[in-house]
């Protein structure tokens, strides 16, 4: 089954009272909220505070939500808008905006799937050359091919227009493709995406 048909059943029985539904929908979903999240924040117990007070605060307003018609990107939308929303409490508005629009996303070689490779070299190699995209960029590859989410759903989520969206992609993949020259081997780069 479609994950994206599976999340919107599991919605649809939230919305009929189901907490056994949440509980699975929570299950599916709170890995990558809870990775995107603490790329944003920085901190833990944050992030594991924000993402709980999301989920309860989705399950008190799911009579008036009703129908999600991609709850994953849903979801990832209302995880930024925690977010924000912290960092409005902890800083003034102006501040708050600059530090949200200049979050910079770390990845580690844990962060980086790699199907058959076990080089590590390769990983760091790719986790250093990922650090070095710009800031957006960055977040925007982690939302195409770690969470797997599509161009429309990536502008939704950050709120930028969706040729913006894949001209970053593209950007980005040019970069990591003129960085990965020296190996000499698509194979190699195509592994990593």
């Amino acid at each position: 089954m479609n994950q994206s048909i599976h999340l919107s059943d599991l919605w649809s029985q939230v919305v009929a009272d189901n907490q056994h539904a949440y509980a699975l929908l929570h299950k599916d979903l709170y890995p990558g909220l809870y990775n995107y999240l603490l790329q944003m924040v920085k901190d833990e117990e944050i992030a594991n505070d924000l993402l709980q007070e999301l989920f309860v605060k989705l399950w008190h307003k799911r009579k008036q939500i009703k129908v999600i018609n991609n709850v994953k990107a849903y979801f990832f939308t209302a995880c930024r808008s925690m977010a924000i929303n912290h960092f409005r409490k902890i800083k003034s508005q102006i501040s708050k905006l600059e530090h949200l629009a200049q979050t910079e996303f770390t990845f580690s070689p844990e962060d980086i799937l790699v199907a058959a490779e076990e080089d590590t070299h390769l990983k760091n190699t790719m986790a250093i050359a990922l650090n070095a995209l710009p800031a957006r960029q960055r977040e925007i590859i982690y939302l195409k091919y770690y969470q797997e989410m599509e161009y429309s759903k990536i502008a939704e989520i950050t709120g930028i227009r969706y040729q913006s969206v894949t001209n970053h992609v593209f950007r980005a993949l040019e970069t990591l493709r003129a960085k990965f020259g020296q190996f000499k081997s698509e194979e190699v780069f195509a592994s990593f995406f």
